[in-house]
C-alpha cells in the first residue's frame, strides 16, 4: 500500500511493521509576520508536524498569535492565520490546531470567527 506523504513524497508501508522514516528536516517551521510601514505588527508560529495516524497525513500547529495593540482590528492577525492555513493546505495537512493562553472573550471569539473550535479537543500543558 502506498500513500502520498509530507511534501508529496511517496511513503511505502513494509509488511506488518508499518515503518516510516520521518526525518527531522521534514518538520516545517514558519514564523509568519505582517508588516505595516516596515514594522512588524502581527505574527504567529506555524509548525507542520509529520504524523503516523490518519493515513500519515501531517497536521499543523499554530501558536503565539500576537498583534500590537495599536494595530488590532485591521486584519493583520487574520492575514497571518490565513497564511498559516495556506501553508498547511500546501503540506497536505488534515487539521490545524491552535493554542492560546488568553481567556479574553474577544480573543476567543476572534479564533472562533477564524474557523477554530474550542470544543473538539482538550489541551494539557506541562511546563518545564
Amino acid at each position: 500500500m502506498r500513500h502520498t506523504g509530507h511534501h508529496g513524497e511517496r511513503t511505502a508501508w513494509w509488511g506488518r511493521n508499518l515503518q516510516k522514516w520521518i526525518p527531522v528536516s521534514s518538520i516545517l517551521r514558519r514564523l509568519i509576520v505582517c508588516e505595516r510601514e516596515g514594522t512588524i505588527v502581527s505574527s504567529c508560529v506555524c509548525v507542520i508536524i509529520p504524523n503516523l495516524t490518519r493515513g500519515v497525513w501531517p497536521y499543523a500547529f499554530v501558536e503565539n498569535v500576537v498583534t500590537r495593540a495599536d494595530a488590532r482590528g485591521h486584519g493583520y492577525a487574520t492575514a497571518c492565520l490565513n497564511h498559516a492555513k495556506a501553508l498547511a493546505q500546501q503540506a497536505g495537512c488534515y487539521k490545524m490546531m491552535l493554542l492560546t493562553g488568553s481567556h479574553d472573550p474577544k480573543t476567543l471569539d476572534f479564533y472562533r470567527h477564524a474557523g477554530y473550535s474550542s470544543t473538539d479537543k482538550t489541551a494539557f500543558i506541562q511546563w518545564l
